[in-house]
């Protein structure tokens, strides 16, 4: 407590019994500190006896409430697991709003989902090209043999070639097995 609380809280007659003393016992060691309660009980005495505002006590307690606003207390004794739960729910919610919401539309596939290890419509020739083929050796190879690439390269560089017809998926392995400048490897799926 600092010198000018100590001594309005003296002159208010705020101090314990024991603090009374000792302050008393201060004032009459130090001329100074009796002098400024001197001052401060005529202050409040002047105060006093003036004019007295009709609605005093309603600005006091205005006026004090905003100089000491009531202390918060440290712990508000709310539960912190329900604050956890609550951002817990939120979270789920999120992820279930994105989950049936928003997936379905963004991995819808035209036609829908095909298998690569499906069968395939025609007949199939599963065919592994050289690394050096560009894909204009590969299209001039394909043209007159009437195949279309359907799938692929897979991971091990597969490529699915599809025929209308089986006449002409045998014919085809048969030109495809005997170029191996292009072709390392072509098989009947």
């Amino acid at each position: 407590m600092d010198r000018d609380d100590e001594i309005l809280d003296y002159v208010q007659n705020r101090l314990a019994p024991p603090d009374r003393e000792r302050f008393e016992k201060s004032m009459a060691e130090d001329a100074a500190l009796a002098a400024e309660v001197s001052l401060m009980r005529s202050v409040r005495t002047e105060l006093k006896a003036g004019p007295q505002h009709e609605n005093a006590d309603v600005v006091w307690d205005r006026l004090s409430a905003f100089i000491d606003p009531a202390p918060q207390p440290a712990n508000d004794n709310r539960r912190p697991w329900l604050q956890v739960v609550q951002y817990a729910a939120v979270a789920l919610l999120a992820v279930a709003a994105w989950q049936f919401a928003v997936v379905p539309r963004i991995t819808q596939a035209p036609g829908g989902f095909q298998a690569a290890s499906g069968p395939s419509a025609g007949f199939v020739l599963q065919v592994k090209f050289v690394e050096t083929a560009t894909i204009g050796e590969i299209t001039d190879l394909l043209r007159p043999l009437n195949g279309t690439i359907t799938d692929g390269p897979s991971a091990i560089g597969l490529v699915r070639v599809t025929f209308a017809q089986e006449t002409l998926q045998q014919e085809a392995l048969d030109v495809l097995s005997n170029r191996s400048d292009l072709v390392e490897v072509a098989l009947e799926q």
